[in-house]
């Protein structure tokens, strides 16, 4: 297993063509996709964590990103992760298990982070509190449209870097979920 961090924008045609195909095979759209595209709009990575196996083909995918956000009215730098997927047939095999924490690392050490959020279905907590995540108590505000609107759409989990994992009781991302 090879892992390697490249700024979103210095992928090259190949890497880019390689990850959209990943994401197809990890999240086949649904027939009703195009009827009824998601009305979420998510923030896109800065850094992307790319997992590649045997022959250099890539496995899986963390998506990297900072972002200034207010908790009770005071500012933290917050650390994300999503996109995180993995081939089918390459599932359970530790590949995003790996990219995570070395996401969380990069966040911590070279990015100072305060600490890191992301987000999930609720059937995926108990797979992320395995990796060191706690589940966010608070309310979470997103923009969608320019308008903050709490996000209800995922669960939200927190991972403790430079600072403690927040106890606010709303945490603004300022921006897009990720």
């Amino acid at each position: 297993m090879r892992l390697e961090i490249k700024a979103a924008t210095q992928l090259n045609d190949d890497e880019t063509d390689a990850l959209r195909a990943l994401s197809l095979a990890a999240y086949p759209p649904k027939p009703s996709a195009a009827k009824n595209p998601s009305p979420i709009k998510w923030a896109r990575p800065q850094w992307r964590i790319l997992i590649r196996e045997a022959e250099d083909q890539l496995v899986s995918h963390v998506g990297v990103l900072t972002r200034p956000g207010l908790g009770d009215d005071s500012e933290f730098l917050i650390g994300g992760i999503g996109g995180v997927m993995t081939h089918p047939t390459q599932r359970g095999r530790g590949y995003a298990s790996a990219g995570i924490r070395q996401a969380a690392d990069f966040l911590r050490r070279k990015l100072g982070v305060d600490f890191s959020l992301l987000v999930c279905r609720a059937e995926l907590m108990p797979y992320y509190q395995r990796l060191g995540w706690s589940a966010f108590a608070g309310d979470t505000l997103v923009r969608q449209d320019g308008a903050p609107t709490i996000f209800t759409f995922n669960e939200v989990m927190v991972r403790a870097a430079a600072k403690a994992k927040p106890q606010c009781a709303t945490l603004d991302l300022c921006g897009l979920p990720w």
